[in-house]
């Protein structure tokens, strides 16, 4: 088992976050879906304070992330990539990554305004980051908020997209160096 990223492929570690920040993404989607009632039920934690832990946490991911990148050695591209493919995956992964920290501060700021607690799985409770006046602009927020997820859903298709061309069309392991147990 290859815990660190090599010239050829990524190693657990760096799967592990990709695919927790992919689940988590997913889940905060569903969550925020299901969530109707904002009032908390005989201290159970609600769609929307799970909603926001798993937030904050695809936002401790997200810099665990960016870290391991800066430190790790990164698999190199196929030498049958062009060099516009090249600059739409880094371009792409840069919005991701912008998007992976712009959306749960978004959130953060969000529950702020809203005057809400911000309870991490109810261990202990975040500061607020509302500056003066932001309440009067809940709705912005909130429009921003979405906005934001809507181009990380976007992106990530086009992510995927990417992926599944490299594999089914260019033949080449862009897909599989990514996969749990991938080769």
């Amino acid at each position: 088992m290859q815990w660190r990223n090599s010239i050829g492929r990524y190693g657990v570690f760096a799967k592990s976050l990709h695919w927790l920040i992919v689940f988590g993404i997913v889940a905060q989607y569903l969550l925020a879906e299901a969530q109707e009632d904002k009032t908390a039920s005989s201290g159970a934690m609600t769609a929307m304070d799970w909603h926001v832990s798993i937030g904050i946490t695809l936002l401790a991911l997200a810099t665990l992330r960016v870290i391991w990148r800066a430190v790790d050695v990164t698999p190199r591209w196929p030498a049958s990539m062009r060099g516009f493919e090249r600059l739409l995956a880094k371009a792409g992964h840069l919005g991701l990554y912008g998007l992976l920290f712009a959306l749960p501060l978004s959130g953060w700021l969000l529950t702020s305004v809203e005057g809400e607690a911000l309870r991490y799985f109810g261990w202990f409770e975040l500061p607020a980051l509302a500056p003066a006046g932001a309440e009067s602009r809940e709705h912005l927020i909130e429009e921003v908020h979405e906005v934001l997820f809507n181009a990380l859903f976007a992106l990530a298709v086009l992510h995927v997209i990417a992926a599944l061309k490299h594999h089914f069309i260019d033949r080449d392991n862009i897909l599989k160096r990514m996969l749990p147990g991938g080769r």
